[in-house]
């Protein structure tokens, strides 16, 4: 067990030391570990970002596959806006200890898949954060191993942002694009805003395509403006696909049949047909969210079953680029947990995953191999049209500062 331990930490050390600080993402690490949920307390459709002293909390929950509970402890990490661990000790932004124990956790009941379903909020009696700011929560094995990341944000409201979205963009009028545009009044503490200032823009929460460090266009009277700046115009997309897995017992929204293979349930969803050539038509979405349900249960989070969803978009010949699936249920992450694969046989790219029963929205996107960024264009289209979710968040340190305090977040919803 110590070599092992011993065995990690020479490995993080050198891998930081050659490829740098890690940037950190939402996401699970150990595979027994499922539905990951991150947000604040004010709802299940809320982002992880809460205000400093406010009284809120960022509420984290995930399962562990299995019918016996493991103990879990966690530790927090202040990072800076990149998501790259800050340079402060710990006694800088936290109250309270390291690696205190997970205590509320519970076994599903009566499912086809045992598992345990944890829950922790943060603050909480043991931990208080002390500065604004980005923050990692790594949950902990009992070998001191990180079996899932856990990131949100701790802003203190020092600015006033002001935000439009519109299809007028620098690259056509009401084609495939939207554009942000936005100002940030800020106070006297401010004394060099091109310095000073790191703003990142995000859309629907993604950030294979979110825009970093744009500098202002303008700064007049206490005011920086941004605008006509390539960063912030963003691929339109489309409306997000959905499918409605909330019972084993019928047929929900997008769901074309469901089956039982000893000992589990599949649900078979209706082939997504290549959207990119069609008119825009409107859809209510919700953005690339989880919404965790069983119609037929009164606690979900516990009595919510298992099933092996099968995706499935037809298509004759394969693209010349990789095919993910963009959602909250993969943690909006482009890597082989989300990818697609070609079948000759199926013709079309199909992918298979066990997911929580509940409502589910989705996008197919590709991207080449060496590339970071989704592209909706070839199987979703870009619609001027479509309903996005944009945000701006404002980091800010002064010359001198060892850190990036979160100082103002405002998110609009474009229809």
């Amino acid at each position: 067990m110590i070599k092992k331990i011993l065995f990690f930490c020479l490995f993080l050390g050198f891998a930081f030391a050659f490829f740098g600080s890690p940037v950190f993402r939402t996401q699970s690490i150990a595979n027994r570990i499922m539905t990951l949920m991150v947000n604040s307390s004010e709802g299940w459709d809320t982002s992880p970002v809460i205000e400093l002293g406010s009284g809120n909390t960022v509420e984290i929950s995930f399962d562990l596959l299995g019918a016996a509970p493991e103990y879990f402890t966690y530790k927090i990490t202040h990072c800076n806006a990149d998501w790259t661990p800050s340079n402060l000790v710990v006694s800088e932004y936290l109250d309270g200890l390291q690696n205190n124990y997970i205590e509320d956790y519970e076994n599903s009941f009566n499912t086809k898949m045992d598992y345990v379903n944890y829950k922790l909020s943060v603050p909480n009696d043991k931990v208080r954060l002390k500065i604004s700011g980005n923050y990692l929560l790594q949950v902990m094995d009992d070998s001191d191993l990180p079996v899932l990341n856990a990131c949100f944000s701790v802003v203190e409201m020092q600015t006033k942002i002001g935000i439009q979205v519109t299809p007028v963009t620098d690259k056509g009028v009401n084609t495939h694009y939207q554009a942000v545009n936005f100002d940030i009044a800020y106070g006297n503490e401010i004394k060099s805003p091109i310095q000073d200032l790191k703003v990142y823009v995000r859309q629907n929460w993604r950030f294979d395509n979110e825009a970093a460090l744009v500098k202002p266009l303008n700064i007049q009277n206490g005011k920086a403006t941004y605008e006509h700046n390539p960063s912030l115009i963003f691929d339109a997309g489309n409306e997000y696909r959905a499918f409605e897995m909330t019972s084993a017992l019928y047929y929900g929204l997008g769901i074309e049949a469901i089956e039982y293979h000893a000992p589990y349930y599949h649900a078979v969803l209706k082939p997504d047909a290549v959207r990119s050539n069609h008119f825009y038509s409107y859809n209510q979405d919700i953005n690339g969210r989880v919404y965790i349900k069983n119609k037929d249960a009164e606690y979900s989070d516990t009595e919510a079953d298992y099933e092996f969803v099968h995706f499935y978009v037809p298509c004759d010949n394969p693209f010349n680029e990789e095919v993910y699936i963009l959602s909250k249920a993969f943690q909006n992450i482009l890597d082989e947990s989300s990818q697609m694969e070609y079948s000759e046989r199926d013709k079309g790219y199909v992918k298979t995953a066990v997911l929580k029963e509940g409502y589910y929205n989705y996008l197919y996107v590709t991207k080449k191999s060496n590339a970071d960024r989704g592209n909706t264009n070839l199987i979703e289209g870009n619609y001027y049209e479509t309903e996005n979710e944009y945000c701006v968040m404002v980091y800010f340190r002064p010359t001198g500062s060892r850190y990036d305090r979160l100082i103002g977040i405002k998110t609009i919803q474009y229809k």
